[in-house]
């Protein structure tokens, strides 16, 4: 008997690492753009909503074609144009980015419970999540190979991205402007740098970088599209830009502190424990109110963060 208790012991505790990555992986997807975005100085709210509406479109055409690949270019693509539209409020026009974000998440999450509901009813058409793609050797490794390395390929890629991202921010004359810009740039102006045109840009790349978390929770884990869908992940990747202190390297750790908490609470219901369903699903955000004050004293955002520039 306490042979089966510890094996079912160590059951829940691999399903817990293992889906912890997976879970974390959509959160580590959009705060990766929202850093480059805030880095630039702008603010995006929207992410939720983003998330959502990608989600939808990811589904949606994965459904109608037969591709999982033409779902994330669908996915990818509604983030970018959503994100466009937040941009020319920001950017373009100065309006105040708190209310932009706010608005754009509101109408990106109508859009996609509107369009969900028109086309399919209350009966959400399914498919099949991508597979794990094992790696050789490393994947046989105990512990650390069914956690890292028997993930789809959304997870090998996010965790490449972070890579990538934290080279070209730290490491590359585009990044060293980017920085610049969300810290002074008025300066940047001067040196004759485009301002407006990089952020632009980092707003894009945001809604793409939602985008494909969207698509990571409607093709890679779920594989269905539901009201909802996005449960609060879309906020909680802005919490992790502030833990990661706008850093893609910690931003990692920060997403899997709550993936594994998204993941410790599935694990939970599905063990039966005699705790309610609703104070589980509360983990997550217990974790962001215990760290956030012991995090935040320590986080300094860009100082132009959430500032219009306008060329004198």
């Amino acid at each position: 008997m306490d042979r089966r208790e510890d094996t079912a012991m160590i059951e829940i505790l691999m399903a817990i690492l293992s889906g912890g990555v997976i879970l974390a992986t959509p959160i580590l997807f959009s705060a990766l753009g929202e850093i480059y975005d805030e880095r630039a100085g702008v603010l995006n709210l929207g992410i939720e909503g983003i998330m959502s509406v990608t989600a939808f479109a990811g589904l949606w055409a994965t459904y109608v074609s037969g591709s999982a690949w033409t779902g994330v270019l669908a996915a990818v693509s509604a983030g970018a144009f959503v994100a466009m539209i937040h941009g020319f409020g920001c950017v373009t026009i100065g309006i105040n980015q708190l209310i932009s974000g706010l608005l754009i998440s509101t109408l990106a999450d109508g859009i996609a419970n509107f369009g969900h509901r028109s086309l399919y009813g209350v009966v959400s058409p399914t498919i099949e999540p991508l597979r794990p793609i094992n790696i050789p050797v490393l994947s046989q490794v105990p512990i650390v190979g069914p956690m890292l390395f028997q993930q789809n390929v959304f997870a090998y890629a996010a965790f490449l991205f972070a890579v990538v991202f934290g080279f070209v921010l730290y490491r590359t004359t585009w990044g060293l402007k980017i920085r610049a810009v969300g810290e002074n740039p008025e300066a940047c102006d001067t040196a004759g740098i485009d301002v407006n045109r990089i952020r632009y840009l980092c707003v894009i790349l945001s809604g793409v970088m939602a985008g494909l978390g969207g698509a990571c929770l409607a093709l890679g884990y779920l594989g269905m599209y539901e009201r909802g869908i996005v449960a609060g992940r879309g906020w909680i990747a802005i919490i992790v830009v502030i833990l990661s202190r706008w850093s893609p390297y910690r931003a990692v750790l920060a997403s899997l502190i709550f993936g594994f908490g998204y993941s410790t609470a599935s694990a939970l219901i599905g063990a039966g424990v005699g705790v309610p369903y609703y104070l589980l699903m509360m983990l997550p955000y217990i974790i962001a109110i215990v760290v956030i004050p012991l995090m935040f004293k320590r986080a300094r955002g860009p100082s132009a963060l959430a500032v219009p520039y306008r060329r004198k």
